[in-house]
């Protein structure tokens, strides 16, 4: 299954601040040429912990394809790897679900500004 960014996918996240891998929901931040020259995708870690810091990207229903099946959805904007293909578990070989383009677009000037503190023009 190939996945596009906005998809939100899982697999197994490196955590910082224990080096162990949890199971975590994630958006797929690159692009089809990333895929398809290494076989991996970089993605944004999504929590569901209600964190509410200068990394934090809050998710609503209007921002997804589908409803959120969790009342508290976030991306944690500065957990950002690569994760190989093989290892991305979608549910029935689908995306969980989906950013709108707008949501993405939205989250990607939230990324720039707070983890690389670099302004859109």
């Amino acid at each position: 299954m190939h996945f596009h960014p906005g998809d939100i996918v899982s697999f197994d996240f490196p955590m910082p601040s224990t080096g162990r891998y949890l199971t975590h929901s994630a958006v797929v931040l690159s692009c089809t040429e990333v895929h398809q020259h290494d076989n991996i995708y970089v993605c944004a870690m999504m929590s569901s912990n209600n964190s509410n810091d200068r990394f934090t990207f809050k998710l609503d229903d209007s921002m997804l394809q589908n409803v959120n099946s969790k009342g508290c959805s976030q991306v944690r904007c500065h957990l950002i790897t690569y994760v190989d293909a093989v290892h991305v578990r979608p549910a029935n070989g689908s995306p969980y679900n989906r950013l709108t383009k707008q949501a993405l677009k939205m989250l990607f000037t939230h990324i720039n500004t707070t983890v690389f503190d670099w302004q859109v023009h």
